[in-house]
């Protein structure tokens, strides 16, 4: 499939667009001031006095679906987060930096 550009962009990308800008000038910033990722892939923090605080991203693998409804059903079993366990397996493997 051909990416988006000028010349073949999709039917409804202009509406979009136009909507993104206005909901980012209702909330005071300016277009460029804007996240680039959609409000469901970031998290906000609110930072302590003194803290520091790092921007949250998603980390994605592909894994075969009857897999990760095994994993899933299992961490709620455990009262715990896929999440939590990945986070946890790969500071045991790799550790934090310095």
């Amino acid at each position: 499939m051909n990416k988006p550009n000028e010349t073949n962009r999709p039917r409804y990308a202009d509406i979009i667009q136009k909507a993104r800008e206005s909901e980012v000038a209702e909330q005071g910033l300016e277009v460029d001031e804007a996240v680039a990722l959609p409000e469901s892939q970031t998290v906000s923090l609110q930072a302590a006095p003194g803290k520091l605080v790092e921007e949250m991203v998603n980390l994605s693998i592909r894994v075969p679906k009857r897999l990760r409804m095994h994993w899933v059903a299992e961490a709620k079993r455990h009262d715990t987060s896929i999440t939590a366990v990945i986070t946890e397996a790969l500071n045991a493997k790799f550790g934090t930096p310095r």
